[in-house]
């Protein structure tokens, strides 16, 4: 009996990955625009239906009007945040003769210095590093050409996309609009398309799910105020002029998934070092390993007990989650571990006991 269970749990897992491997692979670049007009009438559903019950709006008309306000609103917000990096970057180019004055002087430097190490280095090995040396300057000097190239490639395959770019967006517009006006209708197809038996427990996965990322989003909250102290407290200790302001900045970064502290403490650090001041790069050298020594132990504690979990499942799923899926896998088999933790809790699967 117990091996039968486990055969059924074995088969649904994996009837579960395959079903999102297909989904992802051949019908998400399909639907996802369909996806989005549904999220942004599920969005815009509660006012809809407010306007359309207590002030006698025609379901079109006030699906139509809460549309419009979101879409307007998020458009409004994107139009804000590209003019105030167009702003940042315009600010940014004027300032830049000024802020690279000094680099000629520092490259002066790092080259005398490695020359110097390369002389006093073994005979042997000499020839070796100052070999290295000419092909890293070289490789340097190749980089401008690639970026260009690179920047080139990107801007023809933004153009050869745009229009099949503009027509996804109108499709999600459109369609945005024609869900919201039938959102019950809609809503009520697809719960027709699960069988009876199968409904509570999708519920139930879809309950869990939302409150997984709930829980999420407070483990994240509490590691970036932690690390936010951390920060502060240590730019204090060296004297960093706007402190707070770049604590809170590179705490942010941290809670991204392909970054942290070290795309901002490492490259500061290497730069105060070339520049001379030792004791500002050893300071964010130490504060860099300090912070990331309490995430790691603070990380799996917190998003286990947010998700329910022991710190060493999640722990692995973290582990296993990179190794497997790189970094977005950190965020995404926590996830997997916490849905799989309690649906089988809850006896709709199961793999252990």
């Amino acid at each position: 009996m117990g091996g039968r269970h486990a055969v059924r749990a074995v088969l649904t897992v994996g009837g579960i990955v395959l079903g999102a491997l297909v989904f992802a692979r051949f019908l998400l670049p399909c639907l996802w625009p369909f996806l989005l007009s549904f999220l942004t009438a599920a969005v815009c559903e509660p006012a809809a239906a407010f306007l359309s019950d207590r002030c006698r709006l025609r379901r079109g008309v006030a699906s139509a009007v809460c549309v419009t306000v979101f879409l307007a609103s998020l458009t409004g917000f994107f139009l804000l945040v590209v003019v105030r990096l167009f702003d940042e970057a315009a600010g940014l180019m004027e300032e830049l003769p000024r802020l690279t004055e000094g680099l000629p002087r520092v490259l002066d430097r790092v080259e005398f210095t490695l020359r110097r190490l390369i002389a006093s280095a073994p005979q042997g090995a000499r020839a070796y590093l100052a070999g290295a040396m000419e092909a890293a300057g070289e490789r340097a000097a190749q980089i401008p050409a690639e970026l260009s190239a690179w920047a080139l490639d990107k801007l023809r395959a933004l153009a050869a996309g745009a229009p099949g770019t503009l027509l996804a967006v109108g499709t999600y517009v459109i369609g945005a609009y024609f869900i919201s006006a039938g959102f019950d209708s809609v809503r009520a197809f697809l719960a027709r398309q699960i069988p009876e038996r199968m409904r509570q427990n999708v519920r139930t996965v879809k309950k869990d799910l939302l409150d997984g990322v709930g829980r999420w989003l407070r483990a994240e909250a509490a590691l970036v105020g932690i690390t936010f102290a951390e920060l502060t407290a240590a730019f204090t200790v060296l004297g960093v002029e706007y402190g707070a302001v770049i604590a809170l900045i590179t705490a942010l970064v941290d809670a991204l998934p392909v970054f942290g502290v070290g795309a901002v403490l490492l490259p500061w650090a290497a730069a105060s070092f070339i520049a001379g001041d030792t004791g500002r790069a050893s300071g964010l050298l130490i504060t860099y390993l300090l912070v990331t020594l309490v995430r790691q132990c603070l990380e799996p504690k917190l998003i286990g007990d947010q998700f329910g979990v022991a710190p060493a499942a999640a722990l692995l799923a973290m582990y296993a989650g990179f190794r497997l899926a790189g970094v977005l896998g950190m965020v995404l088999f926590p996830f997997a571990l916490m849905l799989l933790n309690q649906m089988n809790t809850k006896g709709i699967i199961k793999l252990w006991k």
